[in-house]
């Protein structure tokens, strides 16, 4: 089977995506190497599709044609379609017999679903989760919050860089809600949770994040620190509840923002 040098498939990247696929798919086929077997092969394609996923390189929405990936890649359809099965058992896409893959979407009442549930989980065991979080726990994310207020807040807003600080942030926000979760032993619960995080995370990177919204979860999760550096983990856990809320409010006025668009525009979804 013919395998694409590197430039070739850079070459074909240019000529067949956006810019956000190009981006996305460009940095996949670079990390790539041709002499990799079908297992690391397969696992490639998957860490790299997924980040893009998490990151919203990739639009939700946005259809993966199987046959199109193969080629740019130079891999047969069976890594590929491993691949994609792999990821819709993770919930990030859904997979359409003959025309194939294509990035979750959720409606509104989806997305409330998604927020209803996911405050049931982060907020079941906290407590208990709390008490495990250490003065080191707090001091390292303290540190690397303050990190990200100092770029974010102080640089062009939606400039190339400020959007990477931006996606930065949204994984230290998650990881930041990982380890309250973790820490409360349960590993079923913890199997539960991982079912919704990636839509928790693509739900994220969807929303329109302007400077004004970011600076608002900053301070969010400050507080969050401050009363769990306290001790005082009931106050913590009613300030997770409320900054789980005002997220879902972005995110529903996100929502309706982007369906006026489309009333207007119509419906337009990238595809690969």
């Amino acid at each position: 089977m013919r395998r694409w040098s590197i430039s070739s498939i850079v070459f074909g990247l240019l000529q067949l995506l956006n810019w956000g696929q190009k981006k996305m798919l460009g940095s996949l086929a670079r990390e790539i190497s041709t002499e990799k077997s079908p297992p690391d092969l397969r696992e490639s394609i998957c860490n790299k599709i997924r980040q893009a996923i998490l990151d919203g390189d990739v639009t939700r929405g946005a259809w993966l044609q199987e046959d199109r990936v193969c080629k740019i890649l130079g891999v047969s359809r069976t890594p590929v379609r491993e691949a994609f099965n792999r990821l819709r058992g993770e919930g990030l896409l859904e997979i359409f017999p003959r025309k194939g893959a294509r990035i979750i979407d959720m409606s509104a009442t989806q997305l409330d679903a998604l927020y209803e549930t996911r405050a049931l989980i982060e907020l079941a065991y906290f407590e208990k989760s709390a008490a495990m979080f250490t003065s080191k726990d707090y001091e390292q994310f303290l540190t690397e919050l303050r990190d990200f207020e100092e770029k974010l807040l102080n640089m062009p807003e939606y400039s190339e860089e400020w959007e990477e600080h931006r996606k930065g942030f949204i994984r230290w926000d998650r990881s930041f809600h990982d380890k309250l979760l973790l820490s409360c032993g349960n590993e079923y619960w913890i199997k539960i949770y991982f079912q919704i995080r990636g839509l928790v995370i693509i739900s994220a990177n969807s929303r329109s994040y302007s400077k004004e919204t970011v600076k608002g979860a900053m301070q969010e999760h400050h507080q969050i620190l401050d009363v769990l550096r306290d001790g005082r983990y009931a106050k913590a856990r009613e300030l997770l509840a409320e900054h789980i809320l005002n997220t879902k409010r972005y995110d529903n006025r996100y929502l309706q923002r982007l369906q006026r668009v489309q009333s207007i525009f119509g419906k337009a979804h990238d595809s690969l």
